[in-house]
C-alpha cells in the first residue's frame, strides 16, 4: 500500500516534487489556502505532511505548522527559502528543507522520518507503548504518563526480566548520579504503579527488590511497530 502525503503549497512550485514523489510510488494530494488546509489536517489521514512555506503568509504559515504539530503521530517536512526561516517555529516541525535542495534530499528525509514512526510503538506483554505522545495501553486501559513516568516506563520495557539498579535509573531518567535522596524515584514508581498495575498495592508487573532495584518483570520478545496510540 502506498503511502499518503498531503503537499500544502501551490501548484506551480509543487508539480517537480510532486511527479517526482508519485515515481517513487507515494500517493501526493496538494492543497492550498488556509481553510483547505486546515480541513485535510483535521479530516483526512495522511503517513506525512509536506509545507511550502514560501506559498503561505507568515499568520497562515503558524496556523497550518501548528495545527499539524497537534498530530503527533504524522510527521512533517517544511520548505522554503532561508529569508523565510525567521517566520517559523522551531518546535512544532520534523525537518526544514532550505532551498535550494534537490527532490531525491527531499524523498530520502520523508522515508526516514516515515520508518522513523514504525519504531514509536512498541509491545512487551501486556503493554503497548506510543514513544511519541506518551500513551501506554495497559492491562487497565489506555493512559497518558508524565514525561519522567514515561520514560522510567521506557527504560525498564527495553530491559524486561533485568533487576535495574536505583543508581542506573537515576542516572538514565533523571541524569544525576546523586543518590543522597532517592525518594523522587520512590515516588515516580509508586504514582507509574498506580497507571499500569490492575493493583497497585499489590504489583505483578513492577517488582521491587529490595536493596538492588527494580524490575519489570514480563517474559517475552520487544515488538517494533503497530498502531499509533491516539
Amino acid at each position: 500500500m502506498s503511502e499518503r502525503l498531503l503537499y500544502i503549497g501551490k501548484a506551480a512550485p509543487s508539480r517537480e516534487i510532486r511527479a517526482f514523489l508519485e515515481r517513487k510510488g507515494y500517493e501526493v494530494s496538494r492543497v492550498e489556502g488556509l481553510r483547505p488546509s486546515l480541513r485535510a489536517l483535521n479530516e483526512s489521514e495522511y503517513d506525512l505532511i509536506i509545507i511550502d512555506a514560501d506559498d503561505t503568509s507568515p499568520i497562515n504559515l503558524h496556523r497550518i505548522t501548528h495545527t499539524a504539530g497537534h498530530r503527533p503521530t504524522k510527521p512533517f517536512v517544511v520548505i522554503l527559502t532561508s529569508s523565510r526561516t525567521g517566520n517559523l517555529d522551531s518546535t512544532v516541525h520534523d525537518i526544514v528543507l532550505v532551498r535550494p535542495f534537490t527532490t531525491r534530499r527531499l524523498e530520502k528525509q520523508i522515508r526516514l522520518l516515515i520508518d522513523s514512526r514504525r519504531d514509536y510503538v512498541v509491545t512487551l506483554g501486556p503493554f503497548t507503548i506510543d514513544r511519541r505522545t506518551h500513551k501506554v495501553r495497559t492491562p487497565k486501559g489506555l493512559v497518558r504518563l508524565t514525561p519522567k513516568q514515561f520514560h522510567l516506563l521506557d527504560y525498564l520495557v527495553r530491559h524486561p526480566q533485568q533487576v535495574i539498579s536505583r543508581r542506573e535509573l537515576m542516572e538514565q531518567v533523571w541524569e544525576t548520579s546523586y543518590l543522597g535522596d532517592t525518594r523522587t524515584l520512590d515516588v515516580h514508581v509508586r504514582w507509574l504503579r498506580e497507571q499500569i498495575e490492575p493493583d497497585p498495592g499489590n504489583p505483578q508487573y513492577l517488582i521491587t527488590h529490595r536493596g538492588q532495584g527494580y524490575c519489570l518483570a514480563i517474559d517475552g520478545p520487544l515488538e517494533q511497530g503497530g498502531e499509533p496510540l491516539i
